[in-house]
């Protein structure tokens, strides 16, 4: 392994395994800490309030929280008291330049992630507690186990077992529920891009680092968060980032990749978001279309082409999914984010920007940015230009399913991830909503 390889490998037990508010007690009493900054979750969604994580940058005068990983704690405002609420803190830093204790004082700064625990309809009210120098930090159980050697981690909760690639990418899924139905594509890897293709040189896939020139692992029980970067496999114009998060209890897998183009360079494609699967594995596949969930037997689209293309959709459909009712299992793509930028914030370069589904020597799907589809000659070359920036986040979710269930669940994470709350953070009176 290169000195460059492995930067970091925390095992950090920061908080908390959720189990539930009420089976944490009350505590009326937190007279300890000094501080307290609401973290308020407005336009609350009871329905999916809880499927996916609440991300909240806060910021806090440093010199009122000394030991944050030891002091800070989440409180939830019940009728029966405030309830301790399980979190993870990250991207910790105390920012010290530019101050002078008149105009401006040191500052903390960092994220605190959890999942919202409130019952019912309306708002939440969170508070972030601090200022208590002699708190010990908090232990709580978690389901999160990590084996193996990085970047080939082995991550295991009590939902799913994921196995990565030595280039640290997903290679495959297995759900608890299904155990006799791993996701295991035969060829080693399922989360083939980012991809490019420059015919004179090959095509680069993700999968190809060996290892990244960074890869960093941090774990709390919450979620372990895999962060990896370095110069794109064979293409020294593209610096690539690729983080994973994998949580407690939860069959998704959170990744998100940035492209940053250094210098010009010439493509016949460059493509995100694919995961790929054996011929034949799945025989239905959803999508999103326009808000409306669609469905249909992947053997009715006849492919139109010799890599197997069988359906062309937009671009930002909010998921598409492969799934299998007699197998019992299926694989989605619930998208997140989604931003590309050109250079000095001009519009990007995109040419047959959209989704595809191939069902040929193998299943899969991927969203173009730059394509020069298999109809074209492909002796074509689009310029990227340098100072570009291609980047997105999205959920890939496993999950159990059947003919009459078929595409619910993902549908249900997509409504979560597009109806997320509104966190207004601090005590400040803000304008209203309406």
């Amino acid at each position: 392994m290169g000195a460059h390889f492995l930067k970091k490998f925390f095992l950090i037990q920061i908080i908390v395994f959720i189990t539930g508010i009420y089976s944490i007690h009350a505590n009326n009493d937190w007279s300890d800490w000094k501080y307290r900054m609401p973290i308020k979750l407005a336009s609350r969604n009871p329905q999916t309030s809880g499927l996916i994580t609440v991300d909240a940058t806060f910021s806090i005068f440093a010199d009122r929280c000394k030991k944050p990983e030891k002091e800070i704690r989440l409180t939830l405002k019940t009728e029966n008291g405030e309830v301790e609420i399980p979190f993870q803190l990250s991207r910790l830093s105390k920012w010290t330049k530019d101050t002078d204790g008149e105009k401006s004082m040191a500052t903390l700064n960092g994220m605190i992630t959890f999942f919202d625990e409130a019952r019912g309809k309306g708002d939440a009210e969170y508070y972030l507690l601090y200022g208590n120098p002699d708190a010990q930090a908090p232990s709580y159980p978690t389901d999160i186990r990590v084996s193996g050697t990085g970047p080939a981690w082995t991550i295991e909760n009590s939902a799913m077992t994921v196995i990565l690639h030595s280039s640290g990418q997903v290679a495959s899924v297995k759900l608890k529920a299904k155990p006799d139905v791993p996701i295991a594509p035969q060829r080693g890897v399922m989360h083939w891009n980012p991809g490019i293709f420059i015919p004179t040189r090959y095509w680069a896939h993700s999968f190809a680092w060996d290892p990244p020139e960074v890869c960093e692992i941090e774990q709390g029980p919450l979620y372990v968060e895999i962060r990896r970067s370095g110069i794109f496999p064979g293409i020294p114009e593209v610096h690539l980032e690729i983080t994973y998060r994998i949580f407690s209890k939860r069959t998704f897998i959170e990744s998100g990749t940035v492209m940053n183009i250094r210098k010009d360079i010439g493509v016949v494609a460059l493509r995100n978001d694919e995961l790929i699967f054996e011929k034949g594995f799945f025989t239905h596949m959803g999508w999103d279309d326009n808000g409306m969930p669609v469905k249909a037997r992947l053997d009715t689209y006849k492919p139109v082409n010799r890599h197997g293309d069988i359906l062309r959709i937009s671009d930002n459909a909010a998921f598409i999914t492969l799934y299998n009712p007699a197998k019992g299992v299926g694989a989605a793509s619930v998208r997140v984010d989604y931003s590309n930028i050109g250079p000095n914030g001009a519009p990007p370069t995109l040419f047959d920007n959209a989704t595809y589904v191939s069902n040929g020597e193998l299943q899969y799907w991927f969203r173009p940015l730059i394509y020069f589809h298999v109809g074209w000659s492909r002796k074509q070359l689009i310029t990227v230009p340098e100072g570009s920036i291609y980047s997105e986040r999205n959920l890939y979710y496993f999950y159990e399913t059947d003919i009459e269930t078929s595409i619910e669940r993902v549908v249900h994470l997509s409504h979560a991830a597009r109806n997320k709350p509104h966190v207004q953070t601090g005590e400040y009176k803000l304008p209203p909503a309406k």
